[in-house]
Parts: structure tokens; sequence; C-alpha cells
């Protein structure tokens, strides 16, 4: 797919906002009506997925179209990776569109293991990631410009969400720091994390609070390993260990109010777009870097290899070009495939280390679509299929695991041992180790076994 000219690029991007977040995925106690518009006038991919669910990792793979793991970085902990090939920055995704004729620019939050937007070819127009970002962006979509540009727009909620347990567990013992409580993370949370005034507590979890997950329990044959990463910050352990029902619902609740949030900043942008003139000639890319667990399997945060974590919004339009209202179910990575192919969108050429599968040539059934994706984390390593999601944790007990999609979407049981599904699981475990050698298992160690391992946010 190639279009005759070079139209525009808006890439909005959120942290730590998982799929069905969004009122457009069928989620009725969230209200994402500027996301929605997005998807109404485009393709909204159902089954998109990030390289590595934590900040860094998967930033990288965004913006250079490769795994992590290509750099042996698998936690936001980068300060132990070995120099890595300048090439990958060289064919990194502002700089391939600067050569292709395109101007780059990147607004918002960074976070990259240790380079900068101009490293890999963007014009920083500002470092804002709240809701001043919005009124930059909204006054670059309406000056005028003389050549095809790509646009970043990196907004940091819902990530705030992030805050919830820390701040809960330093109250339990009364040691919040002035510090924290003068910082924007701590302000934005505190706004929502108490039942608003004139609405009485029976009332407001009856009707505005959002319920509890169907799997919001321990998983049958939990994999020890995540004990171990429960203990890795004593927040992670409060939440599983004290959290009641009504707090979890309340931690639900905050992050539903923090999404929207960030939708009312994203209509600020795209209501700018529309008045600019160029809405016809700017394709619209929305997605995340990763989600959160919010309460399933009694975790919050992200990291882990459940759908809550890596299962991310994607959502791509362009008026006149791409069909409206359709959603897709290919599987698909806004890591390793989403760059090449808005490259091969726009007529550019793909830099020759790149691996992918158009993925908007496989949702309006014009190209290949993917049969397996490979998805990697600090603790463990998988591989999804249309069906099936096979992980291997790094050690411990009952470390290797099988979910099934069809019967078990909650994940709540280990399918490893069902006979009906050997020769699928086969099939899997066979793409798995093609995929996660034996030797970069052995050479990427878990950052969990790395002394000095801080595990940061």
């Amino acid at each position: 797919m190639k279009s005759d000219y070079k139209p525009n690029i808006l890439y909005i991007m959120t942290d730590q906002q998982t799929a069905n977040m969004m009122s457009c995925s069928g989620r009725d106690w969230v209200n994402t009506p500027n996301i929605d518009r997005i998807a109404q006038k485009g393709i909204r991919f159902e089954r998109a997925y990030c390289t590595n669910p934590v900040c860094i990792p998967s930033r990288f793979s965004l913006f250079t179209g490769r795994y992590p793991e290509a750099i042996g970085m698998r936690s936001n902990d980068y300060k132990y990776l070995p120099k890595f090939d300048e090439s990958i920055l060289t064919d990194a995704m502002g700089n391939t569109f600067r050569k292709g004729g395109y101007d780059c620019f990147y607004a918002g939050k960074q976070h990259f293991p240790g380079y900068t937007p101009e490293d890999i070819g963007f014009e920083v127009i500002t470092n804002e990631q709240r809701d001043q970002l919005a009124d930059i962006t909204a006054s670059f979509l309406k000056a005028e410009h003389d050549k095809p540009w790509l646009y970043v727009a990196s907004f940091i909620n819902p990530h705030d969400i992030c805050y919830k347990a820390i701040v809960d567990s330093l109250e339990s013992n009364g040691s919040v720091s002035e510090r924290l409580k003068n910082s924007n993370e701590y302000r934005t949370m505190k706004l929502y994390d108490s039942i608003p005034t004139k609405i009485d507590e029976s009332e407001f979890f009856e009707n505005f609070c959002p319920p509890l997950p169907n799997n919001n329990a321990d998983q049958e044959d939990k994999p020890a390993i995540l004990d171990e990463f429960l203990n890795q910050r004593g927040f992670k352990r409060f939440a599983a260990d004290n959290y009641t029902d009504n707090d979890w619902r309340m931690h639900r609740y905050v992050y539903k109010m923090l999404t929207e949030i960030v939708d009312k900043e994203i209509g600020v942008v795209l209501d700018a777009l529309e008045e600019s003139g160029n809405y016809e000639n700017t394709l619209v890319v929305f997605t995340s870097d990763h989600g959160d667990l919010d309460g399933s399997h009694l975790f919050e945060h992200k990291t882990l290899l459940y759908e809550e974590a890596i299962n991310i919004p994607l959502l791509i339009s362009h008026p006149g070009n791409l069909p409206k209202g359709v959603s897709s179910k290919v599987i698909t990575s806004n890591g390793i495939d989403l760059y090449p192919s808005l490259l091969e969108y726009v007529g550019i050429k793909v830099p020759k280390a790149l691996e992918f599968v158009n993925c908007l040539e496989a949702a309006i059934g014009k190209g290949e679509k993917r049969e397996y994706l490979a998805i990697e984390s600090e603790i463990g390593r998988g591989i999804v299929s249309e069906k099936l999601k096979y992980v291997y944790y790094d050690y411990g007990k009952n470390n290797e695991q099988l979910y099934d999609y069809v019967s078990d979407p909650g994940e709540l049981h280990n399918h490893i041992n069902r006979v009906e599904l050997k020769d699928e699981f086969t099939l899997l475990k066979k793409e798995f180790n093609r995929t996660w050698d034996e030797e970069t298992r052995k050479n990427h160690k878990s950052p969990l076994l790395i002394k000095d391992y801080t595990g940061r946010i």
C-alpha cells in the first residue's frame, strides 16, 4: 500500500493505557469520546501488543522497530546495557522519515534508553507532557508548514495510576514525603482518589465506581517468580496482600478518571487538526506504550505478560484512504510492525534490518497476517497466536504457562497439560524456541537477578 502523496502523520500516544480502556472497545464505564473519534474514522486493532510492557523498552521499540532484546534491554533500568550499534538510531523513525522528505517533531514524554529524540531524527517542540502539550500541539497543527510532517504528541496519562498503590502503601505507615506530595503525579492522582462530594459511599460504588475485573483472583498454578516480582517493590506486595474489593475498585476508578483526562487533551488536538484544514491530508495514529494490570490477578502496575499489560490500543485513520469504523482482529505489534508499516504507507523505503508484517495491509485483507507474535518482559518471554499464549518465565516453579484465549480469556488457569491442545502447543513452543533461542535466554538474564537492579517505574 502506497499513497500517491505524502500525508502528514499525527502520532498520538498515551502512557500505561490498556486496550480495553476506551469506550470504543466496549467498556461501558469509561468515556473516551475523542479517542473513539479516531476509531470511528479508521481502523481499530483489537489484538495489538507492545513488545515489552514497561515504558523504556516499549518506547525503544516504537521508534526503532526492533525488540528491546536487540540491545539486551529487558527493563526500565538500562544502565547495565552494553553499547549498542549506532545504526539502530540511524534507522530510527525520525531519521528515516527525514530522509524520505518529512519534517519530524517530538513533543511530550520521552523516556528513551540513554538517547534523545534529536538522536533519532526529531526536533523537540516541548517537554511538557500534560495539558499544556495539547495546546502546544494545537498551535503547531494550525500553523503553516512547507513540507509534510510527522508529529509525535506523547502524553503522560493515565500513567499517574502508578502512584495509587505507592501512596496507599506509604500512607499506611504515615510516611508520604512532602516532595512526593508536591509532585504533579501525586496531585493529579489524588484529584480522584476519594469519593466525590455529595455522593454517599453506597451510591458511589453502586453507580459510579467500575466493577472488579472477572479475573481479580490469584491464578491457579501461579508462576512462583510472580511472588518475587511482588517483593521487588514493597507497594506491589502491599496492594496484593491488603487491598479489599473496594480498594481495587477505587484503583480502577482513578485509572478511569486519568484516562478520561487524557482523552479530553486528545480532543483539543483533534479539534485543532479539523480546524487547520489539514484533516483530509493527515494520517492519525493513536497508541500507548503498555497497559496496566489494574486489579487483574490481584496485581497493579505493568511488567507481567498478562493481557491487561501487553494488549494496547492501536487506532489508525486517514480519511478517504483507509476504511472507517473497522475493528480488526489481526495480531500485530505497535513496536515492530507499526513504524515500518507507516513507512510503506507513505512510500519510504524500510530499513533492511527491520522484520515486520504490514499491519495496515493485514487489516484490510491485502497482505500477509501474523500467525505468531513474540513478546518479552523483564522476567519472562512469550509467544502469542490466535487462540493461545505461551509464556516461559526465567526461573521458578510453574515457569511454563499456556493460556487459552477461547476458554479462559481471564488467564486464570495454566492449560499446559490439556491433551486436546497438545498439537497447537507443540507448534507454538517450536516458534517460541525459534524466536527466543537458548543462547539469548542465557545471555540476557532476568533483571531480578542483577544485584543493583532498582526496578524503577
